[in-house]
């Protein structure tokens, strides 16, 4: 344990963008690896420039981590692969392997989620003209990675495979061998990050992933995708170790728990007749959780987020008429 303790070193690369940043993690193996690359911009802009403080050389990377397909992660993996020459495998989540090889698909992802609760068709093709650009070309995956999976970066340094979904649909934690660190990029977000909330796609997911890595993984150290906020608003380090991983995860489930309530109290299976301009149908809960960002805005978590909670109320309400609809059958 020791010995690999003393092996691995890990570099946090911070790719900035706009107003805000991700973080990129590049494991110093015999087969070099990089967790997620940030945007298109970023392998000439922050990897590239980083590494080389560090004497690494970019094309000696040979493989490529993406903790899942959103852009501010995935998007720099063109530009990055071309650097090695092309040799880097691509590896990326089953689940969300389209959106490295089709950048099609992230424009489908966003009329799907944010795009739909935007009705101003100029913001829209903004939008999407941002998504397409912080996107390098697409490339096939080597190989597409499921729960339980294993890759060896050479040596006795292995990273597993742990599908931590919500955050997205195919979300994984990298876990590093023996040394119980996890690579969990957005699959733990605190209470969100530079718009004032977390970005949960399915909140059910989120939590169960969260409580996996609490009782199962147990990290002694989390890398994170992005600083997030504490529970006072302050930004925090997305690199945790010690007592702090524990502290970051539960509130990680506090603030789910906060949303969750908040959702169910201002909002039902049926849609709410008063639309707001900028927060649609969530106005309630904007005013309620003192949201006041601009959902126009991207990234914003807003409309992802509450579309998420909104999802899940109303499948908890078909699954009780459901139960109560059985049990009348029985009787």
């Amino acid at each position: 344990m020791n010995n690999l303790t003393n092996s691995v070193r890990v570099i946090p690369i911070e790719c900035k963008f706009g107003p805000i940043s991700a973080f990129a993690y590049y494991i110093d193996a015999p087969e070099p690896a990089i967790i997620d690359t940030g945007v298109n911009v970023s392998v000439a802009q922050d990897i590239e420039p980083t590494l080389a403080k560090h004497g690494i050389r970019i094309e000696d990377i040979r493989w490529i981590l993406l903790t899942h397909g959103h852009v501010d992660h995935l998007g720099g993996a063109y530009a990055l692969w071309e650097k090695t020459g092309r040799q880097a495998k691509v590896v990326i989540p089953k689940k969300e392997a389209r959106l490295v090889s089709d950048k099609n698909e992230h424009i489908v992802d966003y009329k799907a989620l944010q795009g739909k609760y935007i009705i101003d068709r100029e913001i829209q093709e903004k939008h999407i003209t941002m998504l397409t650009t912080d996107i390098g070309g697409s490339i096939e995956p080597n190989l597409e990675v499921v729960d339980g999976d294993s890759i060896n970066l050479g040596g006795d340094i292995t990273v597993k495979v742990i599908e931590t979904p919500g955050h997205s649909i195919g979300s994984v934690t990298f876990v590093l061998n023996g040394l119980d660190w996890a690579f969990a990029a957005d699959a733990v977000q605190m209470y969100g990050g530079a718009s004032g909330l977390p970005t949960i796609e399915n909140p059910c997911d989120y939590r169960k992933s969260v409580q996996r890595l609490i009782e199962e993984v147990r990290p002694k150290r989390l890398f994170l995708g992005h600083p997030f906020r504490n529970i006072d608003g302050e930004m925090q380090s997305a690199q945790i170790e010690g007592e702090q991983v524990q502290v970051v995860l539960q509130a990680s489930l506090d603030m789910d728990a906060k949303l969750r309530e908040v959702v169910e109290q201002f909002f039902t299976e049926e849609p709410v007749s008063k639309q707001h301009e900028l927060y649609g149908p969530f106005w309630p809960i904007a005013s309620e959780i003192g949201y006041s960002g601009d959902p126009r805005n991207l990234p914003c978590a807003f409309f992802v987020t509450m579309n998420g909670y909104r999802e899940e109320l109303i499948g908890s309400h078909i699954n009780r008429e459901e139960e109560t609809l059985n049990d009348s059958k029985e009787v």
